[in-house]
């Protein structure tokens, strides 16, 4: 380990965590190094607990926080914050609903005392609820108009099934975000819960003052309601091919997706797939299927690969934007890098450059504040332990060439997999 990186994992260990009296969880770490102070937090309630019918609700409901509290209206909460020179901001997301601020550290309080309004007691005003829908729908009806866009929610419908909430994208659609009511927010808000909250704070304060701050302003906090069930029904990869074309007339471009079942951040050979996907995808110019598809063939404006780990387990895709005269070619391009990695995995060199990168990355990741806020956040989520970015440098390094062909050949797949394909005539000439 470098010293850089032993300064790094110092800092992250060295923060207070505390929980308050009505069980949220609060990191704290002193930055004096700085004179702001980052604020991020997030409730675990998200668009996995929400019925299809009212899909979208959760990302609603988060980003209505800021429109008006007990105390407060939005046009208080921005001027007040910004006569300050304070932000605050917050949003729904698939697993969990988040929330944050910025300050110099003398005006941390104020922006507790907002943030601590915004989740305890939103009004969610009609006014400014029927403004935020039509912004909602605005950009979900641009987006509606991407292939991307169409071959995500493709990908989606052919890979789980309807009960599941990883069928559906978070952000809902026109017709289910047009269809929410006041009602349904106040409704999804009676979810948050203290017990489900984690903030993390970082700059130049005193832990103690900030532990008592907190309790001033989040301590009468209670739940309303019985914590939200998590139930994510395990997924079977498919057995064959299942493909679905989505003609968009008018586009000049294609999207296509490949996906299969991946895993969850909790599973043991998550970081064997995370690291074989940095180079089946993502490191420099998109790993193999960039190096392939993009630098070499010419077929693809770009082409990548994610893992999408997290409580559960997500979808494991290839992604390129080609030429639709060349999306069959592309398809094959994909399905031949993943079957070549799959019998060979990485040479020595690809495994070198994947180990340097994350490491590195890593140590880039806590040169801020709201950087180091965010990895607190998500240590606290996955039950990583404060030593987690000591111990991560050898957890990266001890991927072996054998785990990653292990952790491909049991979630990749030519044989049984989703494709999607959204653009002219469908994608196909």
């Amino acid at each position: 380990m470098t010293q850089n990186t032993t300064s790094r994992s110092d800092t992250i260990t060295s923060a207070m965590r505390v929980v308050l009296s009505n069980g949220l969880v609060a990191l704290i770490q002193r930055n004096p190094s700085t004179p702001t102070v980052s604020v991020r937090g997030e409730v675990l309630t998200g668009a996995v607990h929400e019925a299809a019918e009212l899909n979208g609700v959760a990302v609603f409901t988060g980003a209505a926080l800021i429109r008006g509290t007990a105390s407060r209206s939005f046009q208080q909460i921005v001027a007040e914050t910004e006569e300050r020179g304070c932000s605050v901001n917050a949003g729904g997301g698939l697993h969990s609903s988040g929330f944050g601020g910025k300050a110099l550290a003398e005006d941390l309080p104020l922006v507790l005392e907002v943030l601590a309004e915004m989740l305890i007691s939103p009004t969610f005003p009609e006014h400014e609820v029927e403004k935020l829908r039509g912004q909602f729908l605005l950009s979900l009806r641009e987006s509606e108009q991407e292939p991307g866009t169409q071959a995500s929610r493709a990908v989606r419908r052919l890979l789980y099934p309807p009960e599941h909430p990883y069928s559906r994208l978070s952000s809902g659609t026109p017709e289910t975000v047009a269809a929410i009511a006041r009602a349904d927010l106040l409704a999804f808000h009676r979810s948050y819960a203290p017990q489900l909250t984690h903030i993390a704070i970082v700059g130049d304060v005193v832990p103690e003052a900030v532990v008592a701050e907190l309790e001033r302003r989040f301590g009468g906090w209670q739940a309303q309601q019985a914590l939200p069930p998590l139930d994510l029904p395990p997924v079977v990869r498919p057995s064959t091919v299942l493909r679905e074309d989505i003609a968009m007339p008018g586009k000049v471009q294609s999207d296509v997706i490949w996906a299969v079942p991946g895993l969850r951040r909790s599973d043991a050979d998550y970081y064997a797939a995370m690291v074989g996907n940095m180079i089946l995808g993502r490191i420099g110019m998109g790993g193999r299927l960039g190096e392939n598809i993009r630098e070499e063939q010419g077929l693809a404006y770009y082409a990548y690969s994610g893992v999408e780990a997290d409580l559960g387990a997500g979808p494991w895709a290839a992604a390129a934007g080609v030429n639709p005269e060349h999306v069959e070619q592309a398809i094959a391009a994909i399905l031949h890098e993943i079957e070549r990695f799959c019998a060979d995995g990485p040479t020595d060199e690809e495994l070198a450059d994947a180990r340097a990168y994350l490491t590195g990355s890593l140590v880039l990741g806590l040169e801020t504040n709201d950087g180091i806020a965010g990895t607190l956040l998500a240590i606290e989520r996955f039950g990583l332990g404060l030593d987690y970015i000591a111990r991560y440098p050898a957890i990266i390094n001890g991927v072996s060439h054998a785990d990653i062909v292990a952790a491909a050949r049991t979630y990749l797949s030519v044989e049984g997999y989703v494709l999607a394909v959204a653009g002219p005539a469908g994608g196909t000439q």
